[in-house]
């Protein structure tokens, strides 16, 4: 049986084998050291040796010795490269048997789940399309009702200065006062209507009942229409140089492609 195959599997009941570390990283460590001892030394002394190198190599017999002991490092890498690959090889079957689990599962999950995901954006949809409606509905009646409270401002203060102008008595001061606060009074509403009028419809979000918030995210995308107009620059087709070049740079019309922008429904737990 393998001996990293070993490394995984508990000693029977009667064994005399110390403790198994807490950390199987530190456990993984020391079994490689115990049984690459003799790699390892020799990796120290093939070190040492390189600083016993002639510092130039100026003659024959120094330079076929160089040549050997480079060829006895090399394939002392090459030794080590081949124990590298055949140590690993478990854990890279492992890591695939690891992945295939997890992923087989989730993906199976994500197919079972996409048409609710699909009918919860269905509704989302309906409700931002509702919540638009009444936002405009409110942003017009809102305008309209700043229209006219600027006109009524304007006829109180018209009359406010025309009062003014003829005031002769305190009664008429007092008229030209009235008419004075009516056309602050309007201002103000004509202010305040003018703000609902330009308020920003915020995004439609749906909220769980313990705290899951479901949202649209929206990205930009594009596919091929007509390859052969597709600027010189954009042939290759990377999709991070074309992603790129509409989404930092701006781009929205690309000879021989569609641009668009694509939305997905997300949801965020609490």
């Amino acid at each position: 049986m393998d001996q990293l195959a070993l490394a995984f599997i508990p000693p029977g009941i009667g064994h005399n084998q110390p403790p198994e570390p807490v950390d199987p990283i530190e456990g993984l460590n020391a079994r490689l050291a115990v049984n690459h001892a003799d790699l390892a030394a020799r990796f120290r002394d093939l070190e040492l040796a390189c600083g016993r190198v002639p510092d130039p190599i100026d003659s024959e017999e120094d330079a076929a010795t160089a040549t050997d002991f480079i060829a006895q490092c090399q394939a002392h890498i090459k030794t080590t490269e081949a124990a590298h690959k055949q140590e690993k090889e478990l854990f890279l079957k492992a890591g695939r048997a690891v992945d295939a689990f997890f992923k087989r599962r989730c993906d199976t999950l994500n197919a079972a789940l996409a048409p609710a995901v699909f009918r919860l954006k269905a509704y989302r949809d309906e409700l931002a399309r509702a919540e638009a409606r009444r936002h405009e509905e409110t942003r017009r009646a809102a305008a309209e009702e700043a229209h006219r409270a600027a006109a009524e401002a304007d006829e109180h203060r018209a009359a406010a200065e025309r009062l003014v102008g003829e005031a002769q008595s305190l009664e008429g001061r007092r008229h030209a006062a009235e008419a004075l606060r009516l056309a602050e009074e309007a201002s103000l509403r004509a202010a305040g209507a003018g703000e609902q009028a330009m308020a920003v419809l915020e995004p439609t979000r749906i909220r769980g009942d313990y705290g899951a918030t479901a949202f649209v995210r929206r990205s930009w995308s594009f596919e091929v229409v007509e390859l052969d107009r597709v600027p010189r620059e954009y042939m290759s087709l990377d999709v991070t140089v074309v992603r790129e070049a509409i989404t930092r740079d701006g781009m929205r019309e690309i000879p021989g492609l569609r641009i668009f922008q694509a939305e997905a429904l997300r949801v965020r737990s609490a």
